[in-house]
């Protein structure tokens, strides 16, 4: 996992590098997102040493273990679950069509200006994950032992720019691991978190085309905060057969200040867990999530011998992504506000009509870097219809053909 953060760390780099090259502008008016979900199945093996010395005298069923030990291996084919999604709807909620509940063109005005500071879209996974372990249980099904879950990231580009880029790891110090074993919750620590001001959502307005909008600047606006949200749920069976669906097991946030004069010369947020040249120290994770139940999978051997046993754990990871700040005092009383909203109208027209974005959806296991992978992409339905599939890595074969197998009717 070191050697993949490091990896990651140098793509960034370099990503940044090539922003600064001509990009085609309409390339970012295609926004996609990559939630992804770190496993390390060397992590498991810690757990599984580490519980089994809590255990404290209390003996394991080795010839049991044995038995089953064709079981307790995961193994995943590369690309194994493969789904994909396309939901057309409005992505953003638009600011124009408020301005015609006021009479006063003013009213109107400020009515746009401050609907247009606020941004939020929710990044919702479209089936459960599986193996929050890397192994089976014939303890309980809230055994922690080979916990391979190693934690949660994010990715946004807009076009060939990076927007926003999110790294949170399983907290494995002392006391974190402590909270695991004797209260069965686990915590996250933020590892890395970029963030390009310049190309964020705000002003948000969703009736005009992100590259005709007018783009984030301190000196009209000011009080920018950066908010992410990750939910987990999570589906199982128990004993007597009873089954939960997408019951609530924690949540975590992060809250960040984005100020210009936490930017480095290249006018981007970044903070590195653990860097001297951090310019905001306060950045972490707050909130915690108990651990993913196992379900029942109890089985019989050669002999006939009944034996419990539960499963590999199945969940899911909501983000939400939300960006608000307020205009600054010093650009509002200068506004020229007329002219300011007679543009506006010539941009949008007098019609107000909302541009509709179609998002679609794939989910994989990605097997050479070990993590589920979950792409959004948001575009004009055109660019889904030419081009979207081949972006998220969805050839037009696996697109037509279901999960299971079926061909559609």
């Amino acid at each position: 996992m070191k050697k993949l953060t490091a990896m990651c760390l140098l793509l960034l780099c370099a990503g940044w590098q090539m922003a600064k090259a001509d990009t085609d502008p309409n390339d970012q008016d295609v926004t996609s997102y990559q939630v992804v979900v770190y496993q390390n199945d060397d992590n498991g093996e810690k757990f599984t040493e580490q519980w089994s010395q809590q255990l404290d005298g209390l003996t394991r069923n080795n010839t049991e273990r044995g038995f089953l030990g064709d079981l307790f291996t995961v193994t995943k084919a590369t690309g194994a679950g493969l789904i994909t999604g396309q939901v057309t709807s409005l992505i953003t909620t638009g600011v124009a069509a408020i301005g015609e509940l006021t009479k006063s063109r003013k009213n109107k005005w400020q009515n746009v200006m401050k609907k247009a500071n606020t941004f939020e879209t929710t990044l919702m996974m479209l089936q459960n994950l599986e193996d929050f372990y890397s192994a089976m249980s014939t303890t309980s099904a809230m055994d922690p032992s080979a916990m391979s879950f190693d934690g949660i990231g994010c990715l946004q580009m807009r076009g060939r720019d990076t927007v926003l880029y999110l790294s949170c790891h399983l907290d494995t110090s002392v006391v974190a691991m402590s909270r695991i074993f004797r209260h069965s919750k686990f915590q996250l620590r933020l590892d890395t978190l970029v963030f390009n001001p310049v190309l964020c959502d705000l002003p948000n307005d969703s009736a005009l085309k992100w590259s005709k909008r007018q783009h984030f600047d301190f000196d009209q606006r000011e009080n920018l905060r950066l908010r992410i949200d990750m939910a987990v749920t999570s589906s199982w069976i128990n004993q007597a057969i009873q089954v939960v669906n997408d019951q609530p097991l924690g949540r975590f946030n992060i809250v960040v200040p984005i100020e210009k004069q936490a930017l480095d010369a290249d006018g981007v947020f970044r903070y590195f867990r653990g860097s001297p040249y951090n310019k905001v120290k306060n950045c972490s994770v707050t909130g915690e999530c108990f651990i993913v139940p196992r379900s029942y999978v109890g089985v019989r051997d050669d002999e006939g011998n009944f034996h419990d046993a539960w499963g590999t754990g199945q969940y899911k990871v909501t983000m939400t992504l939300k960006e608000t700040c307020t205009i600054a005092p010093k650009y509002l009383k200068g506004k020229k506000w007329r002219e300011d909203y007679r543009e506006y109208k010539r941009k949008t027209g007098d019609t107000f009509s909302l541009r509709k974005v179609t998002r679609s959806v794939s989910q994989y296991w990605d097997k050479n870097k070990g993590q589920w992978v979950t792409t959004f992409l948001d575009a004009p339905a055109q660019y889904i219809a030419n081009q979207g599939l081949e972006d998220l890595g969805v050839n037009k074969a696996a697109a037509a053909t279901p999960a299971s197998g079926k061909k559609k009717k």
